[in-house]
């Protein structure tokens, strides 16, 4: 009866009635969106880095962009570092800015009197140096800070192992030195 009463009285108004439905439960604040792996991010981050025609302001906002919220934590920073080196030994397939970052690293890896020899690692010094160049502030993701190594990061672990001290010339070293003088 109460819907024949409802037709009667939209044809004589013309007005549709409103259906006011409440769900039986709360809809989510946020939007539901896929996460993305720290490998995912690497790889776009990488693309960038690949596509870029120079380092500056321009590319840090396109990286920061792309980590977003995700941050730039330790685990994205070691698959970026994966990830460069597999990059770097198929050299052919650089950017202009990234190749320009190589040569800058090759040259400050090459000033550590034998430490090319000493290392079988060079790939992965190279990829740290290119690294630090194109995007500084990776580095400090690792555990490379200005003051030195930043607590309970990969840096941090990697230091323990040699007991407070740290051999002169050594790979982390190294790597310390980089995350220290990029500011």
């Amino acid at each position: 009866m109460a819907s024949l009463l409802q037709a009667i009285i939209s044809c004589i108004t013309g007005a549709e009635p409103t259906i006011e439905a409440y769900p039986d439960e709360k809809q989510a604040i946020l939007c539901a969106h896929e996460p993305r792996t720290a490998e995912a991010i690497a790889d776009e981050v990488l693309q960038a880095i690949q596509s870029a025609e120079k380092c500056g302001r321009q590319l840090q906002a396109k990286l920061n962009e792309i980590v977003g919220e995700y941050g730039w934590t330790e685990r994205v920073a070691e698959w970026l570092l994966v990830k460069l080196e597999q990059v770097l030994k198929a050299a052919d397939k650089v950017g202009p800015a990234l190749k320009d970052a190589y040569d800058r690293a090759c040259e400050a890896a090459m000033q550590i009197e034998g430490f090319v020899k000493e290392h079988p690692v060079f790939c992965t010094v190279i990829a740290l140096g290119v690294l630090v160049t194109i995007a500084p502030w990776a580095i400090e993701a690792l555990g490379f800070g200005e003051l030195g190594p930043i607590e309970g990061t990969f840096a941090a672990a990697w230091q323990s192992r040699y007991a407070g001290y740290v051999p002169k010339g050594s790979l982390f070293s190294f790597f310390q030195r980089l995350g220290m003088t990029w500011h």
